[in-house]
This record gives C-alpha cells, structure tokens and sequence, in this order.
C-alpha cells in the first residue's frame, strides 16, 4: 500500500508514488512504424504542474486504512490518515472503473474509531470440534457446552490478553488474534468444573493445535469508523479521535 504521496494543497490534488513512475512509455511512431521509447519522470511533472502551489510532503500513518471493501475488491472508497509532521490529514481512495487509475484526494474530516470488539469464531469452532469429536473424546453437549463456555470468556478480555497473528482478505477492519498462554490457562481453569483433568489436556493440546492466524480457536477481533465532518468535530470538545488501530 501507498505510503508516500505529495499533495497539493492550493488545489487539492494528490500524487501517490510507485515504483513505475520513472518507467518510459512506448508510442507508436507512424513515420517509422516502430515504437519510440520517451522517458518519464511523474513527480518531477507534478512538481512543475504545481510549481507556484503549496506542496506538502505526506507519509502514511500506520495501521490506519479503513474500509467497507475487502483488499482485493479493485472498485473500491478507502480513508487512510497520512501527516507531514505537523498535521494529519485524512485521505480517501477511490475508483468508480476497474479502467481508471486509483484517485486521490484530501477530505474535510475526520477518522473516529470506537472500542474494538472481540468475539469467538463461534460456528466454525462448534464445526471443527464435531469434526474431531472423537479425537477429543467428548459427546455432542460437552461441545456445545465448551463453545458457549468460551464465548463467555471471550467477552470478558480485552486487547491486551492477545496478540494478533492474523488479517481478513475479505474484511481490511478485521483481524485475527490467539490468546496468550497465561490467558489460556486461566480459561481452562474456568474450565475445570466442567471437564475432568484428562479432557483438560485433550483442550489444551487442541487449543494450541488450533490457533494460528486464523484458525478456530482464535477470536476476531473487528474495528469500527465513522467519518466526522471537521466542522462537527471542532465543535465537540471530548471526541475520542485515535492515530491508530489500536
């Protein structure tokens, strides 16, 4: 993804950077007919095209990109918040045509991000346990038992009890996290007046075989925005605005 562009700000036009921009183009040259190679330079065209304007140098913030698209939908609106040093801006990428080149342009608002929430893989768990069923050596109700029980937990920890391993192609505001071990355990202690010690070392092991990237055991963890108009913005007094995911 894009983590540098030069802005305009007389005319608010954007100008991301890749690495073909000094890539020469070919035209056909009807005399010869023969194509004639012509070098290119983008940034040094846009520099010229907007000489006597305000140019700004922006770098993107991390973890900022949000969107309603999965990454690789081509027609696509993304808001991403870049900065100069001083100032953050928000910007929005988009494209109407799979035929046209990504725009870009510099909105007046704001990203608002509320509290993350975290939630088990309840189906796909409950699936991939009856799957094993006998590997685990449990019948169908302690499965269920097991899947509702975990729910519960999920709900009652924060970021802090886990490390994301993992993102969603479909989802740019989903990401994937396992618990870490001391967590774990306490979730299997939870478990001890339902499970005998042997099924509790059946769980463990089925845990730790079933928690990476995405996989069952992990939880999601999904990120919320909004779009704040700035005008609205500057008159709240106490708006939670964040520089990042996290």
């Amino acid at each position: 993804m894009e983590n540098r562009i030069l802005g305009c700000l007389d005319c608010n036009k954007l100008f991301c950077q890749t690495n073909y921009d000094s890539y020469p183009a070919y035209e056909f040259d009807a005399e010869s007919k023969s194509f004639k190679e012509k070098e290119m330079d983008d940034e040094k065209s846009f520099r010229k095209d907007h000489e006597s304007h305000r140019i700004i140098e922006l770098h993107e913030i991390k973890d900022s990109l949000c969107s309603h698209y999965p990454y690789w939908e081509p027609i696509r609106e993304d808001y991403m918040l870049f900065t100069d040093g001083k100032k953050n801006y928000t910007v929005r990428r988009w494209r109407k045509d799979i035929n046209e080149p990504l725009k870009y342009e510099i909105v007046n608002c704001m990203i608002e991000f509320s509290k993350p929430t975290l939630q088990a893989q309840s189906e796909d768990l409950r699936r991939q346990m009856l799957a094993d069923i006998k590997r685990l050596k449990l019948d169908r109700n302690k499965i269920e038992e097991f899947v509702e029980h975990y729910e519960d937990f999920i709900s009652n920890i924060s970021l802090n009890d886990v490390f994301e391993c993992g993102f969603s192609s479909n989802d740019p505001m989903v990401t994937y996290a396992s618990l870490k071990d001391e967590i774990m355990e306490s979730f299997l202690q939870t478990c001890s007046s339902y499970f005998s010690d042997d099924r509790i070392d059946i769980l463990r092991k089925y845990i730790r075989e079933n928690s990476e990237y995405d996989d069952v055991m992990n939880i999601i963890i999904k990120r919320h925005f909004q779009l704040i108009d700035n005008n609205t913005f500057n008159n709240q007094s106490s708006s939670p605005i964040m520089n990042s995911m996290n």
